[in-house]
């Protein structure tokens, strides 16, 4: 009975170091499960290092964060990306982020706060670009005129408008298409109200490292497509670069 005992007495403080062991492990396990979950859905993923101040004045010195695809990364400011699409425990395939317009490196407004002020606005939405996808460019040439309302009608902005019929699969845009240089730049209008407020219009770039960006802003600046480009590339030249796979 006493060797019982004895064995009994000297497991004791052994099973209470294997419990507290248990205890430290399990919440390893639960801080580093916290950690990834915010690692891979926190859409300002820098934040997560960003000091207080940073974070608690949106006016401050803007947060610049790296986000990475499989071929390019973009170093933005964090209040200005909106939406990020990636793979579980991979690189982002899509990103949206809204660019103040006219863009100025290192002044940064606050974002809009309602749908009238989303005018002044330009949305960039960067992704891997499918794989035999037509652009809309080779739409215009290949497809969309089988749909096409009659001729194109001239207007502001060195623009040609292309009305398409009722009953086309289009029926819900209109197209806007202007001729610099021999190539064909295509804008692609909605013609209702989005949930953002303004009616947008969209134009597609081919980007390097098989990206491609899909801008979209007010149809009310239309005429001002060229001085909006140039906004979105001077942006894409402090942003944007490709990198290697890997």
């Amino acid at each position: 009975m006493n060797r019982h005992r004895r064995s009994a007495f000297h497991r004791g403080p052994q099973e209470r170091s294997i419990g507290r062991m248990m205890i430290t492990f399990f919440a390893l396990v639960v801080v580093t499960g916290a950690f990834i979950i915010a690692w891979l859905f926190l859409a300002d993923r820098d934040l997560l290092f960003a000091t207080p101040q940073q974070v608690a004045n949106p006016d401050a010195t803007p947060v610049l964060a790296r986000y990475r695809f499989d071929t390019a990364e973009l170093v933005a400011p964090t209040r200005l990306v909106t939406r990020i699409d990636r793979r579980t425990l991979g690189n982002i395939v899509k990103l949206d982020l809204l660019l103040p317009w006219p863009y100025q490196p290192g002044s940064i407004p606050r974002l809009p706060g309602s749908s009238r002020e989303f005018n002044d606005w330009i949305i960039l939405t960067f992704e891997t670009a499918p794989k035999d996808e037509l652009t809309p460019v080779e739409r215009y040439g290949e497809i969309y005129p089988v749909y096409f309302d009659g001729e194109p009608e001239q207007v502001d902005g060195n623009l040609l408008r292309y009305k398409f019929k009722e009953t086309s699969p289009y029926a819900d845009l209109t197209l806007f298409v202007a001729t610099v240089d021999g190539s064909h730049i295509v804008h692609r209008c909605d013609r209702k109200p989005s949930v953002l407020g303004p009616i947008l219009c969209e134009r597609t770039l081919s980007l390097p490292g098989d990206m491609r960006l899909r801008m979209r802003f007010a149809r009310s600046h239309l005429e001002q497509w060229a001085q909006i480009e140039r906004n979105v590339r001077l942006a894409l030249a402090n942003m944007f670069r490709t990198i290697q796979p890997g």
